[in-house]
């Protein structure tokens, strides 16, 4: 139902109000059926007039269902669509990163003071992620058997572009004229890693990675809005520096985004 919808095969709610149909179909149904005994009609052609009227309220009724369907449907309200261009680190491994992001972000809800676009992973078309660099390296806090701190390092085994899933919201004030956003990407597939041990030698691995963008970690990403001239398209440059806010575990990440409203 809902690709019939999107195609435009159920027409649109204004131009049948749901009610209108509804009260038409019960309104010819009881007309029908109030003239009528108790017992069947004895004439053939009265029984068919009958079930014909049944049948058009019915499949009238129906419409009017079909109708509800597609007015209850989310509109499509457009997308920000764009680009960012990232780099920076990440602790926890230690990272160093470079990426050129392409995403579409959904609008979820557009007034005349506002333009917001929430989503969570998969109502976002995933990202299309270019990573040029990632270089992981750690060492162990605490020496080994030998008297050694074992530290390993790894490095992307060449560039690659990959899927990665959004998650993530991007607040656009219109009075103000202000916009924030954070955006968690994640790969939807692992990566190929040429690495080194510090006892065992080199190794091969694949592991997956994540990317944080925006104005602010998940939940903060308020506290720091950016100016725009026109709600049609936000760019901007902005490093996110490390705050308590993001515990340690990333920042600086040096940004430059160029979203069109769609």
């Amino acid at each position: 139902m809902q690709d019939i919808i999107r195609l435009g095969k159920v027409p649109p709610s204004e131009k049948f109000p749901p009610m209108d149909f509804a009260s038409n179909a019960i309104h010819a149904l009881t007309t029908v059926l109030q003239p009528l005994p108790l017992r069947p009609a004895r004439t053939s052609g009265r029984t068919q007039r009958v079930g014909h009227a049944l049948a058009l309220a019915v499949a009238v009724m129906a419409c009017a269902g079909a109708s509800n369907i597609a007015t209850a449907q989310p509109k499509n309200l457009g997308s920000y669509t764009g680009t960012f261009d990232v780099s920076g680190t990440q602790f926890g491994p230690e990272v160093t990163y470079a990426a050129s992001v392409k995403v579409s972000l959904p609008v979820s809800e557009r007034n005349g003071t506002s333009i917001t676009a929430e989503f969570l992973s998969g109502e976002a078309p995933n990202a299309t992620v270019r990573i040029t660099q990632w270089d992981e390296s750690s060492t162990d806090k605490s020496k080994d058997s030998g008297g050694q701190f074992n530290s390993y390092t790894c490095s992307l085994a060449a560039p690659t572009e990959i899927l990665m899933s959004a998650t993530g919201v991007l607040d656009v004030n219109l009075k103000d004229k202000k916009h924030a956003l954070s955006l968690t990407l994640l790969s939807t597939k692992d990566l190929a890693f040429n690495c080194k041990h510090s006892r065992s030698g080199p190794f091969k691995k694949m592991k997956g990675v994540a990317l944080t963008l925006g104005t602010g970690a998940p939940g903060s990403h308020l506290e720091t809005q950016l100016p725009f001239s026109d709600p049609s398209r936000l760019t901007a440059k902005y490093t996110l520096k490390p705050t308590a806010a993001t515990h340690g575990t990333y920042g600086p990440i040096v940004q430059a985004w160029d979203l069109k409203l769609q």
